[in-house]
């Protein structure tokens, strides 16, 4: 499963729509439950555990997609 997908099923929007730019505040499912719901299936899917500071600042998928990359996952 790719990123993209991921954040397509969790916040039930297309996946051609999910870009590297897309904030949290364009997104308006995107509140503190569905963002634990976020973290829940990247670290499932991707088998990496994010640090609690990698989950705050999490605010785009370029900032989903460059946590994984730190963690050394090729997205």
């Amino acid at each position: 499963m790719t990123l993209e997908k991921i954040f397509a099923e969790v916040f039930a929007i297309p996946e051609n729509s999910v870009a590297d730019t897309l904030e949290l505040r364009q997104i308006s499912s995107w509140d503190s439950m569905s963002h634990m719901f976020l973290i829940t299936r990247i670290e499932e899917i991707f088998s990496v555990q994010l640090t609690g500071d990698e989950i705050a600042d999490m605010k785009s998928v370029g900032d989903a997609r460059r946590a994984l990359q730190a963690h050394a996952v090729a997205v």
